[in-house]
C-alpha cells in the first residue's frame, strides 16, 4: 500500500505545480537580469528540475545537480539544461565559470564549509546566489474538509541562507506573502502531492474514486480558491 501511495503521490506531484520558483527567482533578482542571460547557472539539490527549468530563462546553460539518481532520472529533458547526479560540495566545473547559482529549499540539507568553498572556487566574481524557499499554507483547506491537522514538530527551517558566512556578501534578504489563485482541481493536486495529507484524504473519504471527491468537494465552495504562500528568498555575492 505504501508504494501505491508513493506512485499516486508522484502523479498528482507532476499533475500541477505552481509556478513558485519563476515567481520567486522573478523577484530576487533585477528587473533587467533575464535580458542578459548570462552564460551559466547551477541549481544545486534540484530535485525533479523543477527549480532548474525555472533558473533557465536567465542563464545560456544551466545544470541542476542532485545527488538522487531516482528524482534525477523524473525530470525533463530540455535544450541547454544538463542534470548531474552530485553534490554542492564537489561541482564538476572549472573555477570562475559560474554566473549565478540557486537552491530552492535545499539549502538546509546542503550547507557546510565544504560546499561554500566549494561555491567560491567555481563562481565568477560578480556572480550572484540565491537561495530560496516557500510554504504553501494549505491549513484552511484541510479544516475546510473536515480534517483537523496536527502541527509536526520539525528542525527545517524555510529561511535559512548564508547569513554570517565571511565568504559570501548578503545583498537582500525577505520573507513575504504572495497569494495563488487555483482551481479546484488544482488545489486537489496539490493537497495530494503530499504524502501526509493523502492518507489524510483517504481516510477522510475513502479509497474510492478519493480524488473527484474532493475536487467536487472543492468545487462547492467556488470555483477558484485563494491560496496563500509564505516566500523567503535572500542573494549573495562572492566577498571580495
Amino acid at each position: 500500500m505504501s508504494e501505491q501511495y508513493d506512485n499516486e503521490v508522484s502523479l498528482h506531484y507532476a499533475a500541477y505545480r505552481p509556478p513558485l520558483h519563476q515567481q520567486i527567482l522573478a523577484a530576487a533578482l533585477a528587473e533587467d537580469y533575464a535580458e542578459y542571460k548570462v552564460a551559466c547557472g547551477v541549481d544545486i539539490g534540484c530535485g525533479t528540475g523543477l527549480s532548474t527549468q525555472a533558473l533557465k530563462p536567465y542563464c545560456v546553460q544551466v545544470f541542476g545537480i542532485d545527488p538522487s539518481a531516482a528524482m534525477l532520472e523524473q525530470a525533463s529533458e530540455a535544450a541547454g539544461i544538463t542534470y548531474l547526479q552530485g553534490t554542492g560540495e564537489d561541482i564538476a566545473l572549472p573555477d570562475g565559470s559560474v554566473d549565478i547559482v540557486t537552491f530552492a529549499g535545499s539549502l538546509s540539507y546542503a550547507k557546510s564549509s565544504a560546499l561554500v568553498q566549494e561555491l567560491v572556487r567555481v563562481c565568477r566574481p560578480n556572480a550572484t546566489l540565491v537561495v530560496y524557499d516557500f510554504e504553501v499554507l494549505l491549513r484552511d483547506v484541510m479544516v475546510s474538509l473536515g480534517i483537523l491537522e496536527t502541527p509536526v514538530p520539525s528542525s527545517y527551517d524555510h529561511a535559512i541562507n548564508f547569513h554570517g558566512c565571511a565568504q559570501l556578501h548578503e545583498t537582500k534578504v525577505r520573507q513575504e506573502q504572495l497569494t495563488l489563485e487555483m482551481t479546484s482541481a488544482q488545489l486537489a493536486h496539490v493537497l495530494f502531492s503530499s504524502s501526509r495529507r493523502y492518507q489524510q484524504l483517504i481516510a477522510r473519504f475513502g479509497a474510492h474514486n478519493t480524488f473527484t471527491t474532493v475536487a467536487q468537494a472543492l468545487s462547492h465552495k467556488g470555483d477558484s480558491h485563494p491560496i496563500k504562500v509564505d516566500i523567503y528568498y535572500s542573494t549573495y555575492q562572492p566577498s571580495v
